[in-house]
């Protein structure tokens, strides 16, 4: 180890660091989750939701300038290199900018997480060695550690990068190795990676698993839930042509369908004095064709006095209703009918909560939010954001050729990811959720600068995510205090196979990812 002599500028830009620690995080404490272990999976040995700091082994606290070192994996790069308490100031001889990320959506990863997931990706190009500039116990050093020389990604990651491919394969092993503990997103996205594989043996995998999941869930399923498996057995019929899987896939639709808001409003808002109660009640029927949480039936059911809703849902939401277009879209391309209107009332939900700059809503807060809103006002907005649904509401359009805005919603959407990109990991109560659909919709379109810009910006992301081994990711903080991600099941699994979906672009096969006759020609221009 090589003794570190800083320089002046580093020393003030460390210092200043240190000290804004409170102005640059939102919550220096991540709410208590810096000290909250997960409940399942391989991280339970680890103290906390930490920082991964990508393939070393260590995991830290994220300051507004550096990362506290509090677990170092036995046996990896980072063990007997690295202690408990360093703060890991910088990498590769840089100081690490501010961390504004969980403060600011639009900020992005600026900050300590994008500094040294680039570094890695330099150092992996080069001898494999990562210098990081380490304070421990008040003096400052450098200290080396070897990584395995992985190469870069290339200019056009993830299609045509031996690194990718590599990295695909030892995520697919994994996920094969090790199974379980996630929820329907997870399921549905490692088994479209692994239907996406042209292994053989990983192929197979995803087919079993996809079998595993052939089977008619309860009538009070959440929506999520339906969304997921159906598309997931959608796509496997696309592929295999296996039958055995229609008629659950028909039940589904089904079920979607008595899912749906199909009522003004579970409890009828009140008007004050002044107030206009016809007004209102327009406005709480625009939640028509909507999804939330649970089915429409079931919230109903539970809803109880003022602001409870018995656990049901709280409204219709954009995410759920996107996951039913698709789901619907997928199934009529298996060849099951629709007889009902719910697909168009579904799109008219989708398109009232479109802003004119492609933003979305989160739910129904484009007509109703603590009383009426002017549902025309709210959709003139030209502010950018929530780049992650567009990526998704990308996908519905480009499956439905047969509406006549499907190629302008699709420029759309497309505008807006450009503009708001650095916001794709804020899923609200899901960063790995958010990235998966907001990098699908890039990637499923025809747009090379924009999935240039994305894959250069987010491959930090995706090296601070790497597990050392490289065969394995775990999720990062995100920004939004509805963020329990973490805790939910096995963790690493759900992110790496959502890591594992991403690579998966490199060989596209499905209909989602923009492939087969049903998808049309996405526009070659923002």
């Amino acid at each position: 180890m090589k003794r570190f002599v800083p320089s002046m500028a580093f020393v003030v830009a460390t210092l200043v660091g240190m000290s804004s620690t409170a102005l640059a995080l939102r919550d220096p404490t991540n709410q208590g989750r810096w000290e909250r272990p997960a409940q399942a999976g391989p991280d339970t040995v680890v103290p906390g939701f930490l920082v991964n700091m990508g393939p070393t082994g260590a995991r830290g606290i994220l300051t507004a300038n550096s990362f506290i070192v509090k677990h170092v994996f036995p046996g990896s790069p980072a063990d007997g290199k690295l202690q408990i308490d360093d703060e890991v100031t910088g990498a590769n001889g840089s100081p690490f900018a501010e961390h504004t990320f969980s403060g600011r959506s639009d900020a992005g990863i600026t900050g300590p997480i994008r500094d040294m997931g680039l570094a890695i990706e330099d150092s992996e190009g080069t001898d494999g060695v990562l210098r990081l500039t380490v304070n421990r116990g008040g003096e400052v050093s450098e200290v080396e550690i070897q990584l395995e020389r992985l190469g870069r990604f290339a200019d056009t990651f993830p299609a045509d990068c031996p690194k990718t491919d590599l990295l695909k394969a030892r995520a697919l092993r994994f996920l094969m190795e090790n199974s379980g503990g996630v929820s329907s997103q997870g399921r549905c996205v490692t088994i479209l990676a692994m239907l996406s594989s042209d292994d053989p043996e990983v192929f197979a995998e995803g087919r079993r698993r996809a079998l595993e999941w052939n089977q008619v869930p309860g009538p009070d399923t959440w929506t999520w839930h339906l969304g997921f498996q159906a598309i997931t057995l959608a796509e496997y019929h696309l592929l295999t042509g296996d039958e055995s899987v229609l008629g659950t896939l028909e039940a589904l639709m089904q079920q979607l369908r008595e899912a749906q808001w199909q009522g003004p409003y579970i409890r009828r808002w009140e008007a004050g004095e002044g107030e206009d109660q016809a007004g209102g009640d327009r406005h709480q029927a625009l939640y028509e064709g909507g999804f939330g949480h649970a089915p429409y039936h079931v919230i109903v059911r539970r809803a109880g006095g003022p602001g409870n809703y018995g656990g049901g849902g709280y409204g219709p939401m954009q995410r759920t209703t996107y996951l039913a277009i698709l789901a619907w879209q997928l199934g009529r391309l298996c060849g099951l009918e629709l007889d009902h209107p719910g697909l168009d009332q579904a799109f008219t939900f989708v398109e009232y909560g479109t802003r004119a700059s492609g933003s979305t809503a989160y739910g129904g807060e484009f007509t109703m939010n603590r009383g009426p809103i002017d549902p025309v006002r709210w959709r003139s907005s030209t502010r950018h954001g929530n780049s992650h649904r567009s990526g998704m509401a990308y996908l519905l359009y480009m499956l439905s050729p047969e509406r006549r805005n499907a190629e302008e919603m699709m420029r759309l959407h497309l505008r807006n990811i450009d503009a708001a990109y650095r916001d794709m990991p804020d899923g609200h109560g899901c960063p790995m959720m958010g990235l998966v659909w907001g990098w699908a919709g890039v990637y499923a379109s025809d747009d090379a600068a924009l999935q240039r810009k994305i894959s250069d910006y987010f491959r930090a992301w995706i090296n601070m995510a790497r597990c050392h081994g490289s065969d394995s990711y775990v999720i990062l903080p995100g920004r939004d205090y509805a963020d329990e991600s973490y805790y939910r099941g096995n963790i690493r699994n759900h992110t790496t196979g959502s890591i594992a979906f991403l690579y998966s672009f490199s060989n596209p096969r499905l209909r989602i990812q923009g492939r087969g006759e049903a998808a049309i020609a996405p526009p070659g221009s923002r």
